[in-house]
């Protein structure tokens, strides 16, 4: 049964059950980048994953449980960035954890 409450759908990565281009935005809080045991292949497969059901992905924070960046942010854009889509990381206006003020936004520039 699909968890569906209002404008947010429940769904789990790295596989999402939805059809191409289902959604205007995905939003992914605080899970990707923030726990570097999941791995790269992970976190590449996963953002690719949300770019197929969304236009828009907006992921946050950027940085790990431990304060620090994350490090699979750069991997993570050289590969978006090669597969054509528009990647920018933005400044948040707010801090829910130390250090953690930006988001990355990556949104479709390639025809499917």
């Amino acid at each position: 049964m699909e968890d569906c409450r209002g404008r947010y759908v429940t769904a789990e990565l790295p596989v999402l059950r939805f059809k191409n281009d289902t959604f205007d935005l995905a939003l992914c809080s605080h899970f990707l980048f923030l726990y570097e045991s999941l791995g790269l292949d992970f976190h590449i497969q996963s953002v690719i994953e949300l770019c197929r059901v969304a236009t828009e992905v907006r992921l946050f924070p950027l940085i790990q449980l431990d304060g620090q960046m994350s490090p699979y942010l750069k991997s993570v854009i050289e590969k978006l960035t090669s597969l054509g889509y528009s990647v920018e990381v933005a400044s948040v206006p707010y801090e829910f954890q130390r250090s953690a003020s930006e988001m990355l936004r990556v949104s479709r520039t390639i025809i499917r």
